[in-house]
């Protein structure tokens, strides 16, 4: 199998050849237009970089003396129809989502009304105060609530609410007793406020960006059952060679990713006031 069509800034920022991208995104659309509508995922990171992070694995993946272990592994256990999707799947992620950054870029900003986005920064923020004090930075729940901070835009203020509706109603035990911040409510009006948001986000979108979210969403779900096969499978293949570190996670380099490039926003604003 051919090596994956990456141009290399350095081993760090690999430059995806958008022609390469679009052709596998062509040659895979029949066969993403065939996933059922109820079963696509909605990628909660950037889709991109984890694309990217899913092209690397499937480069050092297909090198011929590991690929040749993947093909040793009864068909019945492993098929390698996987592998050889995992670089076209990866390529298209990263094709589909940065159209629907350009039809994002050049459509209609969302206009959400004002009592909205101002009851659903507060949930959020009275929510988040509650988890602080709850859960301490170095536990599985605390390393989701800074996830959960990084969020910008109305669309991740909405997948944070769900996200903390969620650690809310698993936690309710645990956090019924504080009499200070804790309201008993706000896992019931988080998720009405996340649906309420989505539900306002989609009624603005133009044609082109409601073709390329679905896109997205169909890329996505393609990719991440691909990459989960061969990840299971490289895991416990390689396991003597550190198999668990040579499959990231592809949600968390998409944040890191997404946490960075706000970072950088920052940074830029900061340099405009300054100068």
């Amino acid at each position: 199998m051919a090596e994956p069509k990456a141009k290399k800034k350095n081993d760090n920022d690999p430059a995806v050849d958008a022609e390469a991208a679009k052709t596998a995104f062509d040659k895979l659309l029949p066969r993403l237009d065939e996933l059922p509508s109820d079963n696509l995922q909605v990628p909660n990171t950037a889709a991109d970089a984890a694309a990217i992070a899913a092209l690397r694995v499937a480069s050092e993946m297909n090198a011929p003396a590991i690929r040749a272990r993947f093909e040793s592994l009864p068909k019945k256990e492993f098929d390698t129809v996987y592998l050889d999707d995992l670089e076209p799947a990866a390529l298209a992620t990263w094709y589909a989502a940065t159209q629907l950054l350009e039809a994002n870029a050049s459509g209609t900003e969302a206009k959400l009304p004002v009592d909205l986005v101002n009851e659903a920064t507060e949930v959020k923020a009275r929510m988040l105060r509650v988890c602080d004090y709850h859960f301490e930075p170095d536990t599985e729940i605390g390393r989701q609530v800074a996830d959960i901070r990084v969020g910008t835009g109305y669309r991740d203020l909405a997948q944070d609410l769900s996200r903390l509706g969620k650690i809310f109603r698993q936690q309710e035990a645990a956090l019924a007793g504080d009499k200070k911040h804790y309201r008993n409510d706000d896992a019931e009006r988080a998720s009405k406020l996340s649906h309420r948001i989505l539900k306002e986000l989609a009624a603005t979108r133009n044609g082109e960006q409601k073709l390329w979210t679905e896109r997205v969403m169909r890329t996505w779900t393609f990719l991440s059952r691909a990459y989960g096969e061969v990840s299971a499978a490289g895991t416990w293949l390689l396991r003597h060679e550190g198999g668990a570190e040579r499959f990231p996670s592809l949600v968390a380099a998409g944040r890191t990713a997404k946490k960075a490039r706000s970072e950088v926003k920052e940074d830029e604003g900061a340099e405009s006031i300054g100068a």
